[in-house]
């Protein structure tokens, strides 16, 4: 099964009210162009829509924050912990291999200026194989590898 990917980001100063439905890889390589070329005043938000949902608002149960700038990009990951063997929730941020010390400063949150840590920093084309696997798996990517974070937004 694949899922769509409901992507939330601003087009020019406005927040889209719906997301951008991301089914290809095509359709996702447009929305990361999209990102690396216009600056955003908060990170993507990104999730599955055939996944589950709780509360009223629905909320996905499991999605990512993701900050882009100068081909690097961090994603923040809520959701089921995948080695946990239990339906407890965590946070995770990417982790680099090798830390890019020319990365830029990513941001998790931007209003409260909570920052993505150096070394969760990677490579745009990274995060995009993350998100394709999270698109064809519905759970936290193996590609790329995770550290635990107590940065909940």
């Amino acid at each position: 099964m694949s899922y769509t990917l409901d992507v939330w980001y601003y087009h020019g100063e406005n927040r889209a009210d719906e997301p951008e439905a991301v089914r290809t890889a095509s359709e996702l390589d447009q929305v990361l162009a999209y990102l690396a070329d216009h600056a955003q005043p908060h990170p993507a938000q990104i999730a599955a829509r055939e996944l589950p949902r709780f509360g009223v608002l629905e909320i996905p149960d499991r999605m990512f924050k993701m900050d882009v700038d100068k081909g690097f990009a961090a994603l923040h990951y809520v959701g089921p912990d995948p080695d946990g063997g239990t339906d407890q929730f965590g946070f995770w941020v990417t982790q680099a291999v090798e830390p890019a010390y020319d990365a830029p400063t990513l941001y998790v949150d931007k209003d409260n200026k909570t920052e993505f840590p150096r070394d969760s920093v990677i490579l745009l084309e990274q995060a995009r194989d993350a998100l394709l696997e999270f698109q064809r798996t519905g759970s936290r990517p193996t590609c790329v590898r995770w550290q635990v974070t107590d940065a909940t937004y």
